[in-house]
């Protein structure tokens, strides 16, 4: 019965989580193209798959993995070792996000679109080792103790620079 209730607070998640790409979706189909898309209703199925298959989803990570991640991570604080806590937390964030079946298809989305300019295999590298670092960046500042808005504030002031130093069109 657990198990049920977990499920259903899961998928009432799943499809609040899926509400903004609706709107987004809504927006630009009935409001700036001002079309409704042929085989709309498919679409809706395919919402309504994704919402339960993302839910199913969760839930064997709450069953399956999470456990095994809580379980190892408190080994390696009682072990003392700060590095290996920090690399633990990059490895789950990089592995994690590498055996994500949504950037695989939107990875290799991206390369059919792009003409294979962007390859797939190097975007979900690059997703993934920035997941992995933005993890173990923030299992650093947790250790350390610095307010998250430090980090913040200098990820804004990062991008703005990275911005003045692309090429000109």
């Amino acid at each position: 019965m657990q198990q049920w209730l977990l499920f259903l607070r899961l998928l009432k998640d799943a499809f609040r989580d899926l509400i903004p790409i609706i709107v987004v979706i809504l927006f630009f189909q009935l409001i700036v193209l001002q079309v409704v898309p042929p085989g709309w209703e498919q679409t809706v199925i395919g919402l309504l798959i994704v919402g339960v298959g993302l839910a199913v989803f969760l839930q064997g990570l709450e069953i399956g993995v999470f456990p095994v991640g809580e379980s190892l991570a408190e080994k390696f604080s009682k072990h003392g070792s700060k590095t290996l806590l920090i690399g633990f937390g990059f490895l789950i964030g990089y592995g994690t996000t590498i055996a994500e079946p949504a950037l695989l298809v939107i990875a290799d989305k991206a390369a059919s679109i792009s003409s294979g300019r962007i390859d797939s295999f190097w975007l979900r590298q690059v997703v993934a080792l920035s997941v992995g670092s933005a993890i173990a960046l923030g299992v650093f500042r947790i250790i350390v103790g610095h307010a998250i808005h430090f980090y913040i504030i200098a990820g804004y002031v990062l991008v703005a620079v990275l911005l003045f130093s692309l090429p000109k069109r």
